[in-house]
């Protein structure tokens, strides 16, 4: 009967959770439990490394980066866009001169 016992997987757990409780016994709870439960919590959370800082720095730096080309880009999309028709209008103007022999007119005037 001492070898069922030994190969039975219900009593194996079993002595496993009583070994278990003998070394980890509960805590008994005080009036202070919760107290001093959040007050170990807001420790972890306020001790900042100085990697936690450093990262929380270089995220700072890279929106504000983001934000200024972002607007820089946008500043400079709207000026090109003048500057090209202005840019654009010039080349045709230039060119009116050049491409007058192509003209209809000018043409049955060339061939008379």
């Amino acid at each position: 009967m001492e070898n069922r016992n030994l190969n039975d997987p219900e009593l194996q757990l079993e002595s496993l959770f009583n070994a278990y409780r003998e070394v980890c016994p509960d805590p008994e709870p005080s009036v202070n439990f919760m107290p001093e439960m959040w007050s170990k919590i807001e420790a972890r959370q306020n001790s900042s490394t100085v990697f936690n800082r450093f990262a929380k720095a270089l995220v700072t730096a890279a929106l504000g980066a983001s934000v200024v080309m972002g607007l820089l880009s946008a500043s400079y999309n709207q000026t090109a866009a003048s500057s090209e028709a202005t840019y654009l209008q010039a080349l045709t103007a230039d060119h009116v001169l050049d491409m007058e022999p192509l003209q209809v007119e000018r043409i049955s005037e060339l061939e008379q």
